[in-house]
């Protein structure tokens, strides 16, 4: 059986519709949805709008390549990883507005910045908190505050 880079993309590079990103929803639903599971048509079509390799997705929802791969032939996420995935998501349709461009704001993502140290913000984001950081900026640049 012959294995499948993990640094390639996990779809086509086809620009999928902004659909992905998650409307105006309540806590509730988020908190329902994390628990029920996120199915992986879904994360590959998150996976796909952001540009990110398996490996990537893995760092990104706390789990290692082999049962992203997994995750990714057949079944759902747990209610950890689909939280993450959420959280992603959210940050990603951030993003997005900010950046009026899903390629600009991938590019961002993956660019180090002097305000994290010399970290990309993708590179934070294996954490909460780097979530929270990474969106601070995003506010930041969205009302024009220097970052």
């Amino acid at each position: 059986m012959e294995r499948k880079k993990s640094s390639a993309t996990l779809m086509p590079s086809a620009n999928p519709a902004v659909r992905v990103l998650p409307e105006q929803t309540s806590p509730f639903d988020l908190i329902a949805k994390s628990r029920s599971g996120i199915a992986h048509a879904e994360v590959r079509e998150l996976a796909t709008l952001m540009e990110l390799t398996i490996r990537e997705l893995a760092t990104l929802l706390s789990m290692n390549e082999r049962t992203m791969a997994r995750r990714l032939v057949s079944g759902s996420l747990n209610k950890v990883e689909s939280e993450r995935l959420l959280l992603l998501k959210a940050l990603t349709a951030h993003g997005f507005r900010v950046f009026e461009d899903q390629g600009k704001f991938n590019r961002w993502l993956r660019r180090p910045l002097e305000i994290l140290e010399g970290q990309s913000p993708l590179q934070l984001l294996d954490t909460a908190t780097g979530f929270q950081v990474v969106d601070q900026i995003l506010g930041r640049i969205e009302y024009g505050v220097y970052s």
